[in-house]
C-alpha cells in the first residue's frame, strides 16, 4: 500500500485529496485523510482502445495461447481494459483474428482499423488491401456487423464512406477519422454523418495549412471530436501535444498507444510485421521501406508516464483512463485500481471482485 496520496482521481470527476491514505474494501478504495507526506497516486486502470499487439504477439496472426499470454502482460501493465486492433486485411483474415479472441473482460470487443482508408495515407497500413467502403451487401457484411465491433477507423472522403458512418453510428460504433486525405470540409462532413473521433492525431491525416486546414485543423477546433493521441513523444512531439491539449476539453482527449507486436521486445533488430520489415528502435518502429513509422512499441502506461510528467497527472487519467472508459460505455466505478509512485510508475495493480 502506498499511504499517503497527493491525488486520487476517480471515474466521476477530477476530485482530488490531499494527504490521505488509502484503505480497501470490498467495492473499492477508501480515502482517510492523515499528515503523512506525499507518496504517490491511485488511479483507475488503463483503458487502450488502439493496440494490435505487444511482447512479440500481434493479433491479427496470434493463437488463442499466444493473447493469453498478452493479456497477462498488459494486465501486468496495470491494463483493465482494451479493444484489440485490427490492419488492413481481407475480411476472412479479420473475421479470424476476432474469433480467436478469448472470453476475458479485459476485451471490451474489437477495432477495425482499414481498409477504407486512404492509400494517400496508408502509414504501416498493407496498400493492397485498401479499399472504398462497400455500397452493396457483400463480404464485408459479416465484419461491419459483427456484434463485438465497437470502433472503426476510416478516412470520410472515400466513396461511400458518409453511408458506412450512418450505417455504424446507428448502432452504437464508434467512429473515428484516420489514415485520411480530408480537407476541413470534409472532416466536418464526416463529423455530421456520426463520425465523433479522429485517430492517433496528426499522424497519417492531411496536416494543417492556412489555406486549407485539413483533418488536422478540424480535428483542433471542434471541441466535440474526440481526439485519439500516441504520446509516446515520437508520433507526437511535446509542443504539438500541448497544442492539442490547450484547444481541446480535457475530456475529448484520448490516449492510445497503438502498440504493436515489438512493445515490450528488445530493440535495435530488425522484424516482419504485417507483411512489411521494420526496424525497431528504442521505443519506435519504423518500415524499413521509407523509415516511417509503424505504430508503436510502447503500452498505455508509458503513454500515461509521458502525459503524466510532461502536462500533469490530471490530463493523464482523463486520457488514459476516464475517457476511453465513457467511450466504451463502461458504467459505475473502476474494476481495477493502480496504485503509482511519485514518479508515475505502477507500484501494484488492485482488482476489485465484481
Amino acid at each position: 500500500m502506498l499511504g499517503a496520496m497527493a491525488q486520487v482521481l476517480q471515474t466521476f470527476g477530477p476530485a482530488a485529496w490531499e494527504n490521505c491514505r488509502v484503505e480497501w474494501s470490498e467495492t473499492g478504495p477508501v480515502l482517510e485523510p492523515v499528515s503523512e507526506p506525499f507518496s504517490g497516486y491511485l488511479i483507475p486502470g488503463f483503458v487502450d482502445v488502439h493496440i494490435h499487439g505487444g511482447f512479440g504477439v500481434d493479433f491479427m496472426s496470434a493463437t488463442r495461447e499466444d493473447l493469453d499470454h498478452w493479456l497477462i502482460r498488459l494486465r501486468a501493465a496495470g491494463y483493465e481494459a482494451l479493444l484489440p486492433t485490427t490492419v488492413t486485411a481481407s475480411p476472412e483474415a479479420v473475421l479470424a483474428a476476432v474469433e480467436r479472441l478469448p472470453d476475458d473482460p479485459m476485451i471490451q470487443g474489437f477495432h477495425l482499423e482499414g481498409p477504407f482508408i486512404s492509400p494517400k495515407f496508408p502509414g504501416a497500413q498493407p496498400p493492397e488491401f485498401i479499399l472504398d467502403p462497400p455500397l452493396a451487401p457483400g463480404p464485408w457484411d459479416a465484419v461491419l456487423d459483427h456484434p463485438h465491433l465497437r470502433y472503426i477507423t476510416l478516412a470520410p472522403e472515400r466513396p461511400h464512406a458518409l453511408e458506412l458512418i450512418l450505417r455504424l453510428q446507428r448502432r452504437g460504433v464508434v467512429v473515428s477519422m484516420g489514415h485520411t486525405d480530408a480537407t476541413f470540409e470534409e472532416a466536418r462532413r464526416g463529423f455530421e454523418f456520426g463520425a465523433t473521433h479522429t485517430t492517433h492525431t496528426y499522424n497519417a491525416m492531411r496536416g494543417l495549412h492556412h489555406r486549407e486546414a485539413g483533418t488536422v485543423g478540424y480535428a483542433l477546433v471542434n471541441p466535440a471530436l474526440n481526439t485519439e493521441l500516441i504520446y509516446d513523444r515520437i508520433h507526437v512531439c511535446p509542443d504539438a501535444a500541448r497544442v492539442l491539449i490547450n484547444a481541446k476539453p480535457i475530456e475529448a482527449l484520448i490516449g492510445i498507444s497503438d502498440a504493436t507486436m515489438v512493445a515490450g521486445t528488445p530493440p535495435n533488430r530488425r522484424a516482419t510485421m504485417w507483411g512489411l520489415d521494420v526496424t525497431v528502435g528504442r521505443g519506435e518502429v519504423r518500415l524499413v521501406e521509407n523509415n516511417a513509422l509503424a505504430g508503436s512499441a510502447v503500452t498505455l502506461d508509458e503513454v500515461f508516464r509521458n502525459l503524466a510528467t510532461d502536462f500533469g497527472p490530471q490530463i493523464a487519467v482523463y486520457a488514459c483512463c476516464l475517457n476511453p472508459r465513457r467511450i466504451l460505455g463502461m458504467v459505475g466505478a473502476p474494476r481495477v485500481w493502480l496504485e503509482l509512485d511519485r514518479d508515475f510508475r505502477l507500484v501494484r495493480r488492485r482488482e476489485i471482485a465484481p
